[in-house]
């Protein structure tokens, strides 16, 4: 018989609806419920909670402890094998083996014969105490040394046989360029078609060059900051000073503002030069070299192109010619610049000519001459003692191993005084030349006989007396005075003409002023 409780098979919308009802109604997850069973007996029964098989949250968290755990491990394996890998690559590069094939290589590439001394690698720096290279005797260029040398190096193309860097530094260096000797020995060809191994900008902070005897250089720069940048086939070279000084024999010393070289093969071309004043002025002579021809080094003539900007003729002209003569000069704008020759080898050869105008008359002046203050006594003009020369003031500059001097020399101050003509300095200071000195031709009414009679050439509206120059440069002299000395004698009223005695006649009959 079926059980009372039992569902029945068949119900009504109703109760189904009330069925719903008491099943929304029922305990929830944790609370008791009162089942009959099927033998009428009637127990309250836990609803049990159920267990999900998937947590988002904690799955999330426990990945992330396993991936963190992952990452120590990798770290830990990448800085164990980076620290293995760094330790056997510094014990090769630091292997005899692996240096000796680095100085073969510099050997190779340089053509030179090369010394290390404490070369230091790693896989990201280069380090050495000295680094020579010596060419043999068919080059012209002899010895380079640097030390200390430090640099950076690419780890890529280190382990690809290639040193590549942003610079190698070197705290000081030298090169020497010489006179190839004929018949010796050229320097080896380099690797055809094959990049240089060694790929820097190479710079040195205190850099020295010297051409000719070492002893004795014929050019010689010193303590200039340097840097050299190959091309990455070895070929040409582009060589920079920058600072530091440049002496040339037979000229002086210079201050060094720029000098750029460029080296191919067994050639050397001067790009350009920018010398200024060595203490206290400004200034700049800019030595070019326009038809790029290469620098001969083997005695023959070396043509270089110059310009004068904001120069003082003193130092253009060097301590011998003395500072009797201050002017500030520039080779005009629209005018051709000047040349430079300069011929090394055993016997070292200077010619230099540059045309100048004043850069300021105003501050063009000339003193220290005794023809000056005689000029000023006989005159009665304090101004004749260190005259100005406000309207011209050109020439020529003209240094040879014998010396410097003033050519093509114009001067002119407005209705008082113009001078012409040169002046040579020996190495030792002693002075030669001849000046035309004229005097304003309207002036020379109340003159002297004796300075008539001296300035007695008319021309262009002046007087002129032709005027030796000699002395030193310590102590310049001139022969005005002994002119003078001379006419007056000449001229005397026992012995002169019409003009000697009328002068005379004058000079007893004029009251004297009380």
């Amino acid at each position: 018989m079926p059980s009372p409780d039992s569902e029945p098979e068949n119900y009504s919308i109703d109760d189904m609806m009330d069925r719903l009802r008491s099943r929304g109604e029922g305990s929830s997850d944790g609370e008791a419920q009162l089942v009959t069973r099927e033998d009428g007996t009637q127990v309250y029964k836990m609803r049990k909670r159920k267990r999900r098989s998937h947590q988002p949250k904690k799955d999330k968290e426990r990945r992330k402890k396993q991936f963190r755990v992952v990452q120590v491990v990798a770290a830990v394996g990448l800085v164990a094998v980076t620290g293995a890998a760094f330790l056997a690559s510094f014990l090769y590069l630091n292997s005899g083996s692996y240096k000796d094939s680095v100085v073969e290589r510099i050997g190779i590439w340089t053509g030179a014969e090369p010394k290390v001394t404490e070369l230091r690698l790693t896989p990201v720096t280069a380090a050495a105490s000295t680094l020579e290279l010596t060419w043999p005797e068919g080059s012209m260029l002899g010895n380079l040394k640097f030390g200390p040398i430090t640099g950076d190096l690419q780890t890529g193309p280190l382990f690809a046989g290639k040193w590549k860097g942003n610079e190698l530094h070197a705290a000081h260096g030298t090169l020497v360029l010489k006179k190839p000797v004929k018949g010796g020995a050229a320097v080896a060809s380099r690797p055809a078609g094959a990049e240089s191994p060694f790929q820097f900008r190479y710079r040195s902070s205190k850099f020295s060059v010297l051409a000719g005897d070492p002893s004795k250089p014929a050019l010689f720069t010193r303590d200039g900051e340097a840097s050299l940048l190959m091309l990455p086939n070895a070929e040409s070279a582009n060589f920079q000073i920058e600072g530091g000084s440049l002496q040339i024999a037979g000229w002086g010393e210079f201050g060094l503002n720029f000098a750029s070289l460029q080296f191919e093969k067994d050639t050397m071309r001067v790009g350009g030069l920018r010398l200024a004043p060595v203490i206290g002025d400004k200034g700049e002579l800019r030595i070019d070299n326009p038809g790029a021809k290469p620098f001969d080094l083997d005695g023959g003539a070396n043509e270089l192109g110059v310009r004068l900007f904001q120069m003082p003729v003193s130092a253009l002209l060097g301590p011998s010619f003395g500072s009797w003569l201050t002017m500030t000069v520039e080779t005009p704008e629209n005018a051709e610049g000047g040349k430079l020759s300069l011929r090394l080898g055993d016997d070292p050869e200077l010619f230099l000519r540059v045309p100048f105008q004043a850069l300021s008359t105003t501050d063009t002046s000339a003193s220290a001459l005794p023809m000056f203050e005689v000029l000023a006594t006989h005159l009665q003009e304090p101004w004749y003692q260190s005259p100005r020369f406000e309207v011209e003031a050109k020439g020529t500059v003209v240094k040879t191993g014998q010396g410097s001097g003033l050519e093509d020399l114009k001067l002119e101050a407005r209705g008082r005084l113009a001078l012409t003509g040169k002046v040579f300095a020996k190495p030792d200071g002693s002075l030669d030349g001849t000046l035309e000195v004229g005097l304003p031709a309207s002036g020379m009414g109340n003159a002297s006989s004796e300075l008539r009679s001296v300035f007695s050439r008319k021309a262009g509206g002046w007087l002129w007396a032709s005027v030796k120059i000699s002395g030193n440069s310590r102590n310049p002299q001139d022969n005005l005075e002994t002119l003078l000395g001379s006419s007056a004698a000449a001229v005397s009223p026992a012995k002169g003409g019409n003009d000697a005695l009328e002068d005379a006649f004058k000079e007893l009959t004029t009251p004297v002023a009380k």
